[in-house]
């Protein structure tokens, strides 16, 4: 009867993680066309919902919560309502909350990648550090005192992709290829924050800059899942191992 018991519950709690995560999905929709119609309205009833369901849905699809992962999202959430105004102040407010995710993000997974030396993560930040330094240079005059906010996430950046990029050289498996190509369309993203000053088409920039911080932020769970079950697996062999020693 208790087992009975146990298997609907699970079977529910995959049930509502799906919805959720379907829930996620069609809002997220919604505010890319909005993005693209500069409908403000539609993005002020679209975009605070879609953190707020990844946040759930990872809730109800974790075996063992990530306390930190939970904060970053918190920390992305509050910036995204941040970024919804283009007012300079609001920006900046926004980039600080970004930042505190970038950190979040980078303290989880220096917890969870494990370096044998400096010259992986050195070889990982190269083209990283070559693309933003060629982009600052470029775009100079035109960003301004946005050159500041750009360079300052760019910093972050770099030390994510290089985690990201050098721990996929050294075991190029499906976590850390998602891991790689979540740092990847997040560094995308901020460059078509800069193309904004050299384009008429803010429309498509802001819908095509949602769609891959989305399907960024829906790789990075991806990954938190992936991570948590060989680690499952790691500690089920490494018990096994002791009681057998």
């Amino acid at each position: 009867m208790s087992n009975n018991l146990f298997f609907r519950n699970k079977m529910n709690k995959k049930r509502i993680a799906k919805l959720l995560l379907t829930m996620f999905f069609m809002v997220a929709f919604v505010e890319v066309i909005a993005e693209f119609n500069q409908d403000k309205i539609l993005v002020w009833y679209t975009k605070p919902l879609l953190m707020p369901l990844l946040i759930t849905y990872y809730l109800k699809r974790s075996k063992k919560i990530n306390p930190f992962y939970v904060a970053a999202l918190l920390f992305t959430w509050i910036a995204n309502i941040f970024f919804i105004e283009s007012a300079y102040k609001f920006i900046i407010f926004g980039s600080i909350f970004y930042l505190l995710y970038r950190l979040v993000i980078i303290y989880i997974v220096l917890k969870q990648v494990k370096m044998p030396s400096f010259f992986p993560l050195l070889i990982g930040m190269l083209p990283f550090i070559f693309v933003y330094f060629s982009a600052s240079v470029l775009t100079y005059d035109r960003l301004g005192s946005n050159l500041y906010i750009f360079l300052t996430q760019g910093v972050f950046t770099i030390i994510l992709g290089g985690l990201s990029l050098g721990n996929y050289i050294l075991a190029s498996n499906r976590t850390n290829m998602l891991l790689f190509v979540s740092t990847m369309l997040s560094a995308i993203t901020q460059f078509l924050f800069v193309l904004k000053f050299f384009s008429d088409e803010d429309n498509l920039l802001h819908a095509f800059a949602m769609t891959l911080f989305i399907s960024g932020q829906f790789l990075l769970t991806k990954y938190m899942f992936l991570n948590e079950k060989y680690k499952q697996r790691y500690e089920i062999i490494k018990d096994f191992k002791n009681v057998n020693t």
